[in-house]
């Protein structure tokens, strides 16, 4: 990895709930497309998300959301039923302060990725639990300028 794909990769991993799509428009400096690939119901009351998120046609970040209907305020879930919007901006639009607390973090020069469990946590509640996968060599400056 470049220190160029490190530096950006902190900043992506410093980024605040709700605001890794902002912080990935500044650094490509182009359209960030977030997509919500499928969200089902495994359980009831729990539902598993499949988000990727792309700069200039380039996965970024894979992320699979996990979360729980019954801790949930109605117009989250009905914001989140609607598959339209990433968690963060969900959030944001609704004035949520959340936090992020990190589980774990793992780095894999070989495959060329970083992984990251968190969860998302209001008023000392999980909300969200959350596993990335971040693919560096899309970060580089040669894929990105």
């Amino acid at each position: 990895m470049t220190k160029f794909s490190e530096d950006l990769l902190n900043r992506i991993l410093d980024a605040s709930v709700g605001n890794v799509v902002t912080v990935l428009g500044e650094i490509f400096d182009c359209n960030i497309k977030l997509e919500v690939i499928e969200q089902n119901s495994v359980a009831p009351n729990q539902f598993v998300r499949k988000v990727s998120i792309t700069a200039q046609g380039l996965p970024v970040i894979k992320a699979n959301v996990k979360f729980d209907s019954t801790v949930l305020p109605e117009f989250i879930m009905t914001d989140l039923l609607k598959k339209k919007h990433g968690i963060g901006e969900i959030l944001n639009a609704n004035g949520i302060n959340a936090t992020r607390n990190v589980i774990a973090l793992n780095r894999n020069p070989d495959e060329n990725k970083v992984s990251r469990e968190y969860e998302i946590i209001h008023n000392e509640i999980v909300w969200f639990t959350i596993l990335e996968e971040i693919r560096l060599v899309n970060l580089s400056s040669d894929n990105n300028s």
